[in-house]
């Protein structure tokens, strides 16, 4: 059940990845650059989001399995995700000055 769960996890990933690679492509300059940013956050979001579900949920945590300080794991993902939305926001405010 846990590498089904885990393979749908993947599957949304490579999809969050190729839609922010096309939609990135499409603005281009700086735009596509900050939303390149943002969307790496989202995706760490995301991967937090579905770890944290899976585990309240089933016990399928794919980071607790690790036994190697989950807690820690868990808040870097948060971490990542707000670093890059924010270099992502930042880079946005820039082009409206």
């Amino acid at each position: 059940m846990i590498l089904i769960l885990q393979g749908l996890i993947i599957a949304v990933v490579i999809g969050v990845v190729y839609s922010l690679w096309q939609t990135t492509k499409s603005y281009g300059g700086l735009i596509g650059t900050a939303l390149k940013w943002i969307g790496l956050g989202i995706i760490f979001f995301t991967l937090e989001a579905f770890d944290r579900v899976f585990g309240a949920v089933g016990n399928f945590s794919v980071i607790d399995s690790f036994n190697i300080a989950p807690d820690m794991i868990h808040n870097s993902l948060l971490l990542f995700g707000l670093l890059f939305c924010g270099i992502g926001f930042s880079k946005l405010t820039h082009i409206a000055k």
